[in-house]
């Protein structure tokens, strides 16, 4: 027999969430009219159950992990963001990630949950390989109410990539 705990039983509500990435490439140096930039992957936070409340944290590295009352479910892993940026050989960029509370997430019913402390891999700035090109990986933490509606969560969220 199961206990009443935080076994998952067919029957339960239960969430999910994704941001759909956008990006923008700003440019100042001579030398980045030749740099191009394009999302591969979005931010999801997989399937989950709400529980008491807490939070869903995906790594630039693409782990999940959670806090509170927040119970993942393996059914709907997370996966971290990723772009490829290409172009001359050993440029330098900044990476500008979105503020906290910027970023919510909508199941199109009312509810919404908040994306905050997103993080980058390489922070802050990159520099191109000698091929000329790089990945970023985004990773992000996703606030989950004590009485969040049941649903499918999504969003979108921008990264400005400039030279």
């Amino acid at each position: 027999m199961a206990s009443e705990g935080c076994a998952f039983r067919p029957g339960r509500p239960v969430w999910s969430a994704a941001a759909a990435l956008s990006v923008l490439l700003a440019t100042a140096a001579p030398h980045a009219s030749s740099q191009t930039i394009g999302a591969v992957a979005n931010l999801s936070f997989g399937s989950f159950l709400a529980g008491s409340g807490g939070t869903v944290v995906v790594s630039p590295a693409g782990a999940r992990s959670q806090s509170g009352g927040v119970l993942l479910l393996g059914q709907g892993p997370g996966a971290a963001a990723q772009l490829n940026v290409v172009g001359t050989a050993n440029a330098t960029y900044s990476i500008t990630l979105p503020d906290n509370n910027a970023v919510t997430l909508s199941d199109g019913n009312g509810h919404a949950m908040t994306v905050n402390s997103f993080i980058s891999s390489p922070p802050a700035t990159g520099t191109l390989s000698a091929g000329g090109s790089q990945s970023i990986r985004i990773g992000a933490t996703l606030i989950v109410g004590a009485n969040q509606a049941p649903g499918g969560y999504s969003g979108a969220f921008s990264v400005i990539v400039n030279y």
